[in-house]
């Protein structure tokens, strides 16, 4: 087996700070450093160990871990430590590894790959299927409103079924999900579970966790919709996330954010898989159709928070998914007891009619540059808001998911995403006006 670990903030080295920056790195490119991974609350017992260089990139180092704990719901902290040799200054992170024991019914158990960032999934006994997440938002009145839907919109390509609830109660009339789940597991549809209206109801959260996480189907359960934009409190989605995590540990946890950085710490703690719902096609943004009223970067609603308009207007995705990726990897602390030691992230690109801030569609080459760049900048699932939607962009989608699935292996991955979540990234190095830029 194989652990992978994510390192948060870094730290200086003391040299390379001291003097002359390239000096200094010479002097430290060939240095040895002895890695070092062990279990946190002994010290003692080794996992492994073996000597780095500097700037040692996606090298994966497999070590056995049979025989380090007994099953159990509860984490097994484990501590990477990387020393200096010449110095002696040590560089620490601690990272929590989950043992658990086989789930006693039949059902399907799902984790996220932590190395590729995709979701790994077995059911009912099967070897583990790695899934790139390629569907839509569905709307429940739209899939009530004919027994036939359920499979015409699988017969698009997706492989999701993330239905939207209403905002009465739970939001679902039970017996009809159920009927629509088991049609799904037919299909081979995963499941999404959404309770955005719920998640912080814990009864609520119970009622549907417990009747739902035996699902051969269940793939993961998605908790709050917008929290930074419906101002939802900010420790909501870790409470949740703990609770969820108490009654079924084997599933992961998603949530989407709708804002740039409001909140994003205590927000984005509460899901292993961050979804990013930035739509920046046909709104004005520096002024609100909806609100009338301006829009910057400490007021205003556009639509679209904090997107640039000094850029072309699909870049706006990467762009939001580069500034999660930097908060997580620098900015913010990576512990296993504030659940920020890693996240996937998805996107949700913009596939509606025009609408409330939005004065037109996206045409489909704005669909497909949305999705690609998304892509191209980690983003490992994607799912569109919302469907139905206009022919075209359906037709668009369509086609999308032959190239993600690939003819033959639809509902778990092929072609594009296979290429992603399997292959090893080359990092590449530009010039942009004569500086260099990785």
């Amino acid at each position: 087996m194989k652990i992978s670990f994510i390192n948060g903030r870094g730290e200086p080295l003391e040299d390379v700070m001291s003097s002359s920056r390239n000096q200094s790195v010479a002097s430290v490119e060939n240095e040895s450093l002895a890695l070092r991974v062990f279990l946190t609350d002994s010290g003692t017992e080794i996992l492994h160990s073996t000597s780095v260089s500097f700037n040692d990139k996606d090298r994966e180092h497999p070590f056995a871990l049979s025989g380090i704990s007994v099953p159990s719901p509860a984490p097994v902290s484990v501590t990477l430590e990387v020393t200096r040799v010449i110095t002696g200054k040590k560089f620490i992170g601690i990272t929590d590894l989950y043992h658990l024991p086989i789930p006693e019914s039949p059902q399907s158990i799902a984790r996220v790959d932590s190395l590729k960032g995709g979701v790994l999934v077995k059911s009912d006994g099967s070897d583990w299927q790695t899934i790139f997440p390629y569907s839509s938002y569905l709307s429940g009145a739209w899939l009530a409103s004919n027994p036939d839907n359920l499979k015409k919109f699988s017969d698009l390509g997706y492989n999701i079924l993330h239905i939207v609830p209403g905002g009465a109660g739970i939001g679902y009339d039970l017996h009809q999900l159920d009927l629509w789940f088991d049609g799904a597991e037919k299909l081979g549809l995963w499941i999404m579970f959404d309770m955005r209206w719920t998640y912080q109801n814990n009864d609520y959260v119970r009622t549907q966790v417990e009747r739902y996480k035996t699902r051969k189907n269940l793939l993961l359960w998605y908790t709050a919709d917008e929290p930074d934009g419906h101002k939802d409190p900010p420790s909501a989605p870790s409470k949740a996330y703990a609770f969820i995590k108490s009654l079924d540990p084997y599933h992961p946890i998603s949530l989407c954010l709708n804002c740039q950085n409001y909140y994003f710490e205590s927000y984005s703690s509460g899901a292993d898989i961050i979804l990013a719902d930035v739509y920046p096609i046909g709104t004005n943004l520096t002024y609100s159709n909806k609100y009338h009223t301006p829009c910057n970067e400490t007021y205003g609603d556009c639509g679209c928070d904090n997107c640039d308009r000094n850029i072309d207007a699909v870049s706006n995705v990467p762009a939001r998914l580069d500034t999660w990726s930097y908060y997580l990897t620098t900015l913010l602390p990576s512990t296993p007891k504030n659940n920020r030691h890693y996240k996937t992230f998805w996107a949700v690109p913009q596939a509606f009619p025009p609408q409330d801030f939005w004065q037109r569609a996206p045409t489909p080459k704005e669909i497909i540059a949305m999705t690609l760049l998304a892509i191209n900048h980690g983003a490992r699932g994607i799912l569109g808001w919302q469907f139905p939607t206009t022919p075209e962009i359906q037709e668009i989608t369509r086609l999308f998911a032959l190239t993600v699935m690939e003819t033959g292996t639809v509902k778990y991955f092929g072609g594009l995403g296979k290429f992603v979540l399997n292959g090893t990234p080359v990092y590449l190095k530009v010039e942009v006006g004569g500086e260099p830029e990785s």
